[in-house]
């Protein structure tokens, strides 16, 4: 048995919580409590670690939705393929849950080397997941459809695509809700939420096959998770409030700087600030890396 104490923390589990003290049995979190005393936990185990967080904001481990753990990148030939990412780099990070997948090479790359990278890292120490899918349409999969790879498979929780996107597979309408009806299908039976992750382009297409699905078909709004929603321009950005405004989900990319010249993206802190005044609700607002 090992056990931690961390003393005086200032909590938030996500509100805030105060100055408390955290009790760690192996690697489970047991309690939280004000002035836990060590003379009670050394009848138990005299080899106690103490760990001084009085100047320090303790907060649960960041969720990152969209993450090119085993590399990406290769646009502009192979000298720029990107390397996996290592477990230490999540945790400096203060990553601790990761939902890995595959970018605009679904040829090269291969969601079975994917699979097992997500299991390398659930094995250091960080929960993590996949998407099956790439950017293209039809869609590459692990067993023989997307609904088999979500029901089959432990942490394929739903599936990858990229609309609106000069790289991407350009799906008609029909193509896409067929994806999409696959992930729900896969996700109902499989116990899972079957997300439908979009990478979205800058084509002006847009959000338009989303808001016709939602309008005209039984599909939920909450089975779509669009990304990179900030890093295109303002007509996208547009629809990106009015989506939101009728209760989908926003994922907005954290690297999106939007300060070079050339730039159309819009920095995720200015994005959050509109989408808020535009009614949008916090709990529909995620930011994610698009790491690696």
């Amino acid at each position: 048995m090992s056990i931690l104490l961390i003393k005086n923390g200032n909590i938030y589990a996500p509100e805030h919580k105060g100055e408390k003290d955290i009790l760690v049995i192996n690697d489970k979190i047991v309690f939280i409590g004000q002035n836990i005393l060590t003379s009670a936990l050394n009848v138990i185990d005299k080899n106690i670690k103490i760990i001084d967080a009085s100047k320090y904001i303790i907060i649960p481990g960041y969720i990152d939705q969209h993450v090119h753990i085993n590399g990406a990148g290769g646009e502009g030939g192979p000298q720029y393929r990107t390397p996996p990412i290592q477990f230490s780099e999540f945790v400096k990070a203060g990553i601790t849950s990761v939902v890995g997948l595959l970018g605009t090479d679904g040829f090269a790359r291969s969601l079975k080397a994917l699979l097992m990278k997500a299991r390398a890292l659930e094995q250091e120490g960080i929960s993590t997941w996949i998407y099956t899918g790439a950017y293209e349409y039809p869609s590459p999969t692990i067993t023989e459809s997307i609904l088999s790879d979500i029901m089959l498979i432990d942490k394929v929780i739903g599936v990858k695509i990229a609309l609106s996107d000069h790289r991407a597979s350009h799906p008609t309408l029909d193509e896409f809700i067929k994806v999409t009806s696959e992930a729900r299908a896969g996700g109902i039976l499989a116990g899972k939420a079957g997300v439908v992750h979009i990478h979205m382009g800058g084509e002006k297409q847009g959000l338009s096959y989303l808001f016709d699905i939602i309008k005209n078909t039984e599909i939920p709004i909450e089975q779509f998770a669009p990304t990179h929603l900030n890093k295109k321009d303002e007509e996208l950005f547009r629809q990106v409030v009015e989506f939101g405004k009728i209760g989908g989900y926003i994922d907005l990319t954290a690297g999106a700087s939007g300060e070079e010249k050339s730039s159309k993206s819009i920095k995720p802190g200015k994005a959050i600030k509109r989408l808020l005044k535009n009614g949008v609700s916090i709990e529909k607002i995620t930011i994610s890396t698009d790491g690696n």
